[in-house]
């Protein structure tokens, strides 16, 4: 005759699937026309799905999600690299908005909002992707240097075809960077059924610094940036085979007390015509720009003629101003 487990040994068996099992995960869901967000409300991750089949409500990942902690988002603050949802520094909290939901990471020198809305490009009947702003705000009270990046776990383009990426102006068969003087609008990983879009630069949205198309775990190991390897393939033998990913980086800037930065990153299933966004700049924000454009030409002047001193970090935030300005206003 079989005994029947006692309700004590269920609820440790639960108990420790949950500990030890990484996909034990608590899971929030959105939907919203064609998307399903998912949140994973203990580590700050999330996953997102597309509606393939709506006859039988089947939605299929737009990145790779068996994992959700192989896409992640990290802070890099004087210095120091923390990534989010791993360090326990930072404490989480969801914002159960259905419209807005938003992740809120708190620590006692910087506190984190990422804000997922829902966005529907010029193609689609319905919504069909998500804008995710990334805001950073200064809890110090001195200036600290800040900035950040989001690296995406992209798995539709591997073993499909001779490529892995495209975007709107090339195609991407080995490892790649795009900076803010490029042309690419977004970028594409597809496979045979649906594909995902991401922006390279958006509107009014600060642009990425750098963006780097490489092998996941060579972007994954390291804290921060990956030394870029021209016409390096998507492998890192013996582990890590056509494992392609694409990660964002938004340089460490100054960020004075109680102030914050903002960057949006668009994702949603694949549109011809892209995001379909285009850039309006406003007369008081165009005339904002040629002030700063201004002082910032003063200051090299004043340095050129050795009147003043300008140290290298200086002139990298002036040159990464300048960079913004420029692909703010459509400037090549």
């Amino acid at each position: 005759m079989k005994t029947r487990p006692s309700a004590c040994l269920f609820a440790l068996f639960f108990f420790f699937a949950g500990v030890f099992n990484p996909r034990g995960l608590v899971a929030l869901e959105f939907r919203h026309g064609l998307i399903r967000l998912i949140i994973h409300e203990n580590t700050g991750r999330f996953s997102l799905f597309y509606l393939a089949d709506p006859e039988t409500d089947r939605y299929e990942p737009l990145f790779s999600h068996q994992d959700p902690r192989t896409s992640f988002l990290a802070v890099n603050v004087d210095s120091r690299v923390y990534r989010i949802g791993e360090n326990p520094v930072f404490t989480i909290r969801v914002e159960k908005n259905q419209a807005r939901p938003a992740i809120i990471f708190e620590s006692p020198f910087l506190r984190i909002r990422q804000e997922f809305s829902f966005i529907k490009t010029p193609g689609s009947p319905e919504s069909n992707g998500i804008k995710i702003t990334v805001r950073l705000e200064n809890r110090e009270s001195r200036q600290i240097r800040a900035g950040m990046r989001l690296l995406i776990d992209t798995n539709l383009g591997e073993g499909f075809g001779e490529y892995p990426f495209v975007t709107d102006t090339q195609v991407i068969t080995a490892e790649t960077a795009i900076g803010l003087a490029s042309e690419d609008r977004w970028w594409v990983s597809r496979n045979s059924r649906f594909s995902l879009m991401g922006s390279i630069f958006a509107g009014q949205d600060v642009g990425p610094d750098f963006l780097h198309f490489a092998n996941w775990k060579r972007l994954n190991d390291l804290p921060w940036k990956v030394g870029y390897t021209p016409g390096r393939n998507f492998n890192l033998p013996p582990y890590s085979m056509g494992d392609s990913a694409v990660c964002y980086y938004y340089d460490p800037a100054p960020l004075p007390p109680g102030e914050t930065a903002s960057y949006s990153i668009f994702l949603a299933a694949e549109d011809p015509a892209g995001f379909g966004f285009k850039t309006f700049i406003s007369p008081e924000q165009r005339e904002a720009d040629l002030i700063l454009m201004r002082d910032l030409m003063g200051r090299l002047d004043l340095f050129l003629a050795g009147e003043i001193a300008i140290n290298g970090e200086e002139l990298a935030d002036m040159e990464r101003i300048i960079a913004q300005i420029k692909a703010r206003n459509e400037l090549r």
